[in-house]
């Protein structure tokens, strides 16, 4: 589901609609090569299916992104560039209470600079404006930038970290709204 654009508090991260075109062609180039499937790794993506994707694999991922009625998307545009996507999860999973916040920096030039903190950070706000209650994510146990990254934004670790069933480790995290803590004491 198309989410409205938002602006973040940095002016050169905005959060914008995706578009079929564009953004099957910027996923084939991020998942091409080493650094896609590093990037796929971090993700949590299993190694039998970390595989180079073609633009027709793309646009059905992209359709579906964009019409997928649970879910909240869009796309991190950062100096008039597309290089990510951010989404949000509002069912339940099996392995994840809901509204689940994710994201992905394709473009691995702007990572480190503060992208990913200003787009998550809009979306937490966001999900607290919208629903007022705690806001989901996990991340892999091994991934030092997702840990610290959700760690700044005052997401707290939810019990031991679990083994899915492809072996990779993950910590589910949880951050509470303080306007909802108030409401329910």
């Amino acid at each position: 589901m198309k989410a409205m654009p938002l602006e973040t508090n940095n002016p050169r991260v905005h959060l914008v609609e995706p578009e079929l075109e564009r953004d099957a062609q910027l996923g084939v180039q991020w998942l091409h090569g080493d650094i896609g499937r590093n990037t796929l790794q971090l993700m949590g993506v299993s190694d039998e299916d970390n595989k180079p994707t073609t633009l027709e694999q793309e646009k059905q991922r992209v359709t579906e992104f964009i019409e997928k009625p649970d879910q909240l998307n869009w796309m991190i545009d950062y100096d008039g560039k597309v290089v990510g996507s951010i989404w949000v999860d509002l069912e339940p999973k099996d392995s994840m209470p809901s509204p689940a916040i994710h994201i992905m920096i394709g473009d691995p030039s702007v990572r480190g600079k503060g992208v990913g903190f200003s787009a998550t950070s809009k979306v937490v706000e966001y999900l607290e404006e919208q629903f007022n209650k705690s806001i989901y994510s996990r991340h892999l146990v091994k991934n030092s930038a997702a840990r610290s990254l959700l760690g700044a934004l005052g997401f707290k670790d939810m019990g031991d970290p679990y083994t899915d069933e492809d072996g990779l480790q993950w910590q589910n995290v949880k951050k509470t709204n303080n306007d909802f803590d108030r409401d329910n004491l």
